[in-house]
Order: structure tokens, then sequence, then C-alpha cells
């Protein structure tokens, strides 16, 4: 007989417990699967301690458990199912901070915009996002101005294949300290796109990586109309290999 349990989770913990028998998983098998120990998983679901950030976003990863409404009963248990959501993560040290919780602060959630177009905006609104990539803060000095964005088309293939992640940091720096750098960009052609970024005065011409130049042209555009054309320069870059 299989036992069902109709009351409705309240508690974080609860929540964790109940996603995790409709799993049928065993604590030491959801540990092993985000990384965790078993330790960890009993200390979350009696609410002993609150999974941190970072490892509700593992849970989301693995096995689809909202961390929305694992963290704060919002919206539906599951999420659908997506590409992969980067993580960078460190030594054995780091990971066993992240575990007991001294360390979440060290994690950051970038948000991963749905349209590109949006990259630029000084804030950004949960309507705005699709979801969140997990970085350490240490990669990403100023946490706040950094957004990821999903690589559209071929242009920057084979570097950038279409479907790939990147981080954009926003902080605004001289244009000629960008040079040479793939950069996140507006032009007349197009609201935003990543390209690699030369100056030939007065022109910023963004290159594609992609070998065909002449199917992908380098974009021109006049730093006496548009000044400051740069969004931001791409510092991450997360690219499915299978």
């Amino acid at each position: 007989m299989v036992r069902t349990d109709t009351k409705e989770p309240v508690s974080v913990g609860q929540r964790l417990r109940r996603a995790r028998a409709d799993l049928g998983l065993r604590q030491v098998e959801m540990a092993r699967a985000v990384g965790v120990t078993q330790s960890s998983i009993a200390a979350y679901e009696t609410d002993r301690r609150q999974p941190p950030l970072p490892v509700a976003l593992a849970f989301e990863h693995v096995f689809r458990i909202s961390h929305r409404w694992l963290l704060h009963a919002q919206g539906e248990r599951l999420v659908r199912a997506g590409p992969l959501r980067p993580a960078i993560l460190a030594c054995a040290r780091e990971r066993r901070a992240l575990e007991d919780g001294t360390d979440a602060d060290r994690y950051i959630a970038v948000p991963c915009l749905r349209d590109p177009a949006d990259a630029g905006a000084e804030t950004i609104t949960t309507e705005q996002i699709e979801e969140y990539c997990l970085m350490r803060q240490r990669v990403a000095p100023h946490p706040q101005r950094v957004r990821c964005l999903r690589i559209r088309g071929d242009a920057m293939a084979p570097t950038l294949p279409e479907g790939s992640t990147v981080a954009v940091d926003t902080t605004p720096v001289p244009l000629r300290n960008l040079e040479g750098r793939v950069v996140c960009a507006r032009t007349p052609e197009a609201p935003v796109v990543v390209r690699r970024l030369r100056l030939r005065d007065p022109y910023a011409l963004l290159f594609s990586e992609n070998p065909d130049q002449q199917a992908h042209p380098p974009i021109i555009v006049d730093l006496r109309d548009r000044p400051d054309p740069v969004v931001g320069q791409v510092t991450w870059a997360w690219v499915d290999l299978r």
C-alpha cells in the first residue's frame, strides 16, 4: 500500500520532505545528486536549518523542484524542463561551507533574462527573469550589475553556439578598455547583440566569431551618433558541448 499524505506542507522542511517522498528518493540519494551530505538533507527536512539559495537552486536544477515553492510556498511545485543552469563552484572546503550554510552569502543568483534587450536596464523585475544562474560572488565583483543572456543565432559560433549562456557585467567602463573584448552592445540593426569589439575612430566595429564573415559581416556603429553603444562586457560563458 502506498502511503499518501494529503496535508499541505507548511514549512520548508515539510515541503522538501514531501517532494523527496514523491520522487521516491532516500535522503542519501537526494544529497548525492546535489553535492551535499545526508545530514544536511536531514537538517533541512526537520527545519533545523533552511537550505541556502544555492542549494535550493540545485534542487530545482536536478529535480525540477521550484526554489520559489520550496523556500516561499510560491507558485507550482515543479518547474518546466529547461536548459542547464550553469554553476561555478570551487574547492571541497567551499562546498563544505555551502553545505553548513556558513558561506551561502558568498554565492549569488544572477538573473537570466527572457529578452536580451533588457540587459541594459537599471533595475530588473521578476517578469523579465526566465531563471537564475548560480555563481560564486568572487567571480562577479559587482553582482548587482551582472545579467545573464542566452545566445540567439550562430553569429558567435563556434565560440558561443546558439543556446549558450553568457554573463554580462554592465559596470560602466571606458570604451577603450573593452577593445578586443566580447561585449553586449546596442546597434541600429538590433536592440542587443553579442560580438567582439574593435575600435577604429570614429567607429566601433562589432565582429562575429563565425568563419562565414559574408553571412555575418561586421556591424559598424558610428560613435558620433551613438557614443555609448556597449551595454556591458561578457565575462563568463557556459556552453553545452554534448
